[in-house]
C-alpha cells in the first residue's frame, strides 16, 4: 500500500478554548458546550487564557480539539499550534480569530479550519464537525520506498513529486529530497484514493496546492523555492482548483 490511514474511537472528546478575552473564551466554550449536547456528544470543554496555560496543562492532559485565538500577548495561537506539533500531538485545531493575515499558515499545522470573528454558531458547529469526525484518525501519510529503506511521510509535509525515470523524487516542504522506486503513475492512483490536493502541472510532476506560492500560466512556484513547468492545457484546471483552495481555509 502507497497511502495509509487508521481510525480510532474516542469516548470523552477533550475541547480546550484558547483565547485571552474572557467574552470569547465563555462564548465558545458555551457554544462548544451546545454543539456537545445537539450531537449526544460526551465532551468536556475547558479554557485558557493564554498559550501558556494550556502549555503547562499538557503535562496532566491532552486535548482532542483546540478553539484558538492567534493574536494574544506573550505566546502566539500560531506559535502554540506549531508548538502542538513539534510535539507530536494529534490534536484538532480549530483558529478563531479576528486576523486574516495567517490564513494561509493553517496549512502548515494540519488546521481544521480558520474561522474569523465574529463567528456564527453555524459556522463553529460545522468546524467541530469535521474536527470530530478526524479525531482519533492518523494523518494520511505517504510509504517511500527506496533501496533498502522505507519511510512514512505525512501528506502535509509533501511539496511535490517528480518523475524521475522509472523512479519518483518526493520533495519535503523543508526540502529534503526522497528517492521513491515507485513510478509517479502509481503515487498519483494511491495519492488520488486519500487526497484531492495533489495535481500534475506536467507528465513528470505533481504539486501538493497548499504548498504553491503562485501559479502562471507556464509555471508553478512553490514553497521551496522550486520553479515547475505547467503543461498547455492545464494551468486552467490547476489554477481553478488552488483558487478554490485557498477560499477553501477561510472557512
Amino acid at each position: 500500500m502507497q497511502i495509509q490511514e487508521r481510525t480510532g474511537e474516542k469516548d470523552v472528546l477533550r475541547v480546550a478554548v484558547v483565547d485571552d478575552e474572557e467574552a470569547a473564551r465563555e462564548l465558545y466554550g458555551s457554544l462548544a458546550r451546545d454543539w456537545a449536547r445537539r450531537r449526544n456528544v460526551e465532551a468536556e470543554v475547558v479554557t485558557f487564557a493564554s498559550a501558556e496555560q494550556l502549555l503547562f496543562s499538557l503535562d496532566d492532559a491532552s486535548y482532542d480539539v483546540v478553539l484558538l485565538d492567534i493574536e494574544m500577548p506573550g505566546i502566539d495561537g500560531m506559535a502554540l499550534a506549531r508548538d502542538l506539533r513539534s510535539r507530536g500531538e494529534r490534536t484538532q485545531i480549530v483558529f478563531v480569530t479576528g486576523i486574516i493575515d495567517h490564513a494561509l499558515d493553517g496549512y502548515d499545522v494540519d488546521a481544521v479550519s480558520y474561522l474569523l470573528k465574529p463567528v456564527r454558531a453555524e459556522k463553529l458547529e460545522a468546524a467541530l464537525d469535521r474536527a470530530r469526525e478526524r479525531v482519533g484518525r492518523e494523518e494520511p501519510v505517504l510509504i517511500v520506498d527506496s533501496a533498502g529503506e522505507t519511510s512514512r511521510v505525512p501528506l502535509t509535509r509533501v511539496c511535490f513529486l517528480e518523475a524521475r525515470g522509472h523512479d519518483t523524487l518526493v520533495t519535503l516542504v523543508d526540502g529534503t529530497r526522497l528517492v521513491s522506486t515507485r513510478g509517479i503513475a502509481q503515487m498519483e492512483a494511491g495519492l488520488s484514493k486519500t487526497s484531492g490536493l495533489f495535481l500534475k502541472t506536467h507528465r513528470s510532476y505533481l504539486v501538493n496546492l497548499p504548498h504553491v506560492r503562485r501559479i502562471t500560466r507556464r509555471d508553478v512556484e512553490m514553497d521551496t523555492g522550486d520553479v515547475l513547468p505547467v503543461a498547455r492545457g492545464r494551468w486552467e484546471e490547476l489554477n481553478r482548483a488552488w483558487l478554490a483552495w485557498c477560499r477553501g481555509t477561510l472557512a
